[in-house]
């Protein structure tokens, strides 16, 4: 295994856990797919060097966790709406 590979590994360990606390704490995430995130972490570190993210403290990489996990969850809303609440949804989104 390659250094790259085992810092990514290290770092998608780090992010598995923090997901598990945040869904555990935050029903409003218990909607997410967990093995989607976990894919979506990945192909992040795909293009970004876990080296980045290694050297955070606990509650920093949480931070930067939780703003995917919230924009996940923003793509995911859409989906569950009926047609009257994603009119209503995009008229707030658009200021109207």
């Amino acid at each position: 295994m390659t250094q790259a590979s085992t810092e990514k590994n290290t770092v998608l360990k780090r992010i598995s856990a923090i997901i598990d606390r945040v869904m555990e704490r935050e029903s409003i995430y218990q909607e997410l797919d967990r093995d989607e995130l976990m894919e979506t972490f990945s192909k992040i570190l795909d293009r970004v060097s876990p080296q980045i993210l290694l050297p955070l403290n606990d509650e920093r990489l949480k931070k930067r966790v939780r703003r995917v996990m919230a924009t996940e969850l923003l793509w995911t809303t859409p989906n569950d709406l009926t047609p009257e609440e994603i009119e209503m949804f995009n008229t707030v989104v658009e200021g109207r």
